[in-house]
């Protein structure tokens, strides 16, 4: 009974993988192919001043907030004594 058993599955085993293998090998392979490369042209001077503005602006932005910044820190600052033991003269 037990070897009858074991039988069966090894049988079912066996041939669900052989089935299962015959299948993967029937399916067509897929290549992968590189995208098709475009060229782009652009004009130089065009993208020399493109990209001069760029530069020329995130400086100016950059000046801009160092100032701000630089001005809140060098505004005079105010303290206020709120706890303040007297002294005995």
């Amino acid at each position: 009974m037990v070897t009858r058993k074991l039988l069966a599955a090894t049988t079912v085993g066996l041939s669900v993988g052989l089935l299962a293998q015959h299948a993967t090998g029937a399916e067509p392979l897929m290549v992968q192919k590189a995208p098709v490369a475009t060229e782009f042209v652009v004009d130089t001077q065009l993208f020399r001043n493109d990209i001069d503005s760029y530069v020329r602006e995130l400086n100016r932005q950059m000046r801009a907030t160092l100032n701000e910044e630089l001005r809140r820190e060098l505004a005079p600052k105010v303290v206020l004594a709120m706890n303040e033991l007297r002294t005995r003269t």
